[in-house]
């Protein structure tokens, strides 16, 4: 029995932190997994699978387009024509509210509509039979151990699958919101297959039996970086599991590494760049794929500080314009400096850095960033601009980077005066 588990399509994706800086690329990655999806029906329908499962998330939010919501009708759609049945859970950012006008989807899928473990049986071409297990999200979160409510496989069918969007248990109180589960929760149940959802990163728990994340089908953003899509499984009687991953991404985030010496200039550096676009841009013509990159300048402290300040402000990144009108393109989207100082600032006096760390982990843990950024998000020039990322962890994590950098390089140059001058 054959079945293609996917996961967290996340249709409907705004950007919107993108838009302030490439409207176009905004568009293109918004239509990113729309094509991603649709590229995963056409390979179920050429590769005949006997059932697709969707574990979650199918939207970005609950308030669906009609664009949206038409969409996806048309690939069931399509799945219905070829004979595949499909089974799905709602995930927390598209959490299903019965009460609300709701998709009549056509008969070959099987959705879970309620907060409550059910099941669906089903019998493929072949006569195999299937029963899955699973519920939908009906709020955002779900703090209650949904797992024990699965029951234990009473193996009336010849293959018991368990469909659950959630995560593992974990310290992290964010996560705790998503109906947890331990791996031995899942095993517990003796199941043939689990096919979970929610994180974004494709992860294998589990070889036998196979209890898998298929992740996200699209990247949002560089930290969901590298090739995305979905899994084939092939379960069989007393056999070994057959596993592949299917590429999906359209667009795919990436990093790539360059090595600065003291004696870069500015066209050294971009030559060098242009050598990764060159290449990626290859790539693409094999795998189909745009690239979105982000270039790590390492040992960036051998560059002159002008020529630091030029790249941080972005003036580099604005040197490698992608052609938007191709099929495929690659884009510089960020270029980042990255220094080892600290180790050299520090290293004769071991005091100083451990309180330079504390201070420094203080501000990624503690309060003191929210104390900083307060004045300037009650400016109203600036909340307007910073309202959609000033809270985000992302921009956080970037702000306190930099100022651990540039505070780095300036103590690095000093100590080299002190040299000098010694």
């Amino acid at each position: 029995m054959k079945l293609l588990h996917v996961s967290d399509l996340h249709l409907d994706t705004p950007f919107s932190g993108i838009a302030k800086q490439d409207y176009q690329l905004q568009q293109k990655l918004i239509q990113a997994p729309f094509e991603s999806f649709e590229r995963c029906v056409s390979i179920a329908i050429n590769q005949k699978v006997d059932l697709m499962l969707v574990s979650g998330d199918i939207y970005d939010a609950t308030k669906q387009t009609i664009a949206a919501k038409h969409f996806f009708f048309q690939q069931m759609n399509r799945l219905k024509q070829a004979e595949i049945p499909v089974v799905i859970g709602h995930g927390n950012h598209d959490y299903y509210e019965p009460n609300h006008l709701s998709m009549n989807y056509p008969d070959n899928v099987h959705l879970f509509e309620e907060e409550l473990v059910k099941h669906f049986d089903i019998t493929t071409k072949n006569n195999e039979t299937i029963r899955i297990y699973g519920f939908s999200y009906n709020h955002r979160w779900i703090k209650e151990r949904m797992i024990e409510k699965y029951p234990i496989n009473p193996r009336t069918t010849d293959f018991s699958i368990g469909l659950l969007h959630g995560s593992l248990d974990s310290t992290e109180s964010e996560q705790a919101n998503y109906a947890p589960f331990s791996l031995q929760d899942l095993l517990s149940k003796e199941y043939d297959y689990w096919a979970l959802g929610h994180i974004h990163q494709a992860m294998v728990l589990n070889e036998v039996p196979l209890i898998q994340y298929p992740g996200i089908i699209q990247g949002k953003n560089a930290k969901e970086s590298g090739d995305k899509g979905a899994y084939i499984v092939e379960l069989r009687q007393n056999q070994p599991t057959l596993n592949e991953f299917v590429s999906l991404a359209s667009i795919v985030w990436e990093t790539a590494n360059l090595y600065c010496d003291y004696d870069w200039d500015q066209q050294r550096i971009i030559s060098e760049i242009q050598d990764i676009v060159t290449n990626y841009e290859a790539e693409s013509e094999g795998t189909q794929q745009s690239y979105l990159l982000t270039i790590h300048l390492n040992d960036a402290h051998k560059l002159s500080n002008a020529l630091q300040e030029q790249i941080e402000s972005g003036q580099l990144a604005e040197v490698f314009q992608p052609n938007y009108e191709a099929k495929r393109f690659t884009k510089v989207v960020k270029i980042k400096l990255v220094t080892d100082n600290q180790l050299e600032v520090f290293e004769y006096d071991q005091l100083l850095n451990e309180s330079y760390l504390a201070t420094l982990q203080e501000f990624k843990d503690g309060t003191l960033y929210d104390t900083v950024i307060k004045e300037i998000t009650k400016h109203p020039v600036m909340r307007k601009w910073l309202r959609d990322s000033v809270l985000t962890e992302d921009l956080k994590n970037d702000a306190i980077e930099k100022a651990n950098q540039r505070l780095l390089q300036t103590l690095s140059i000093e100590s080299e005066e002190d040299n000098h001058e010694n």
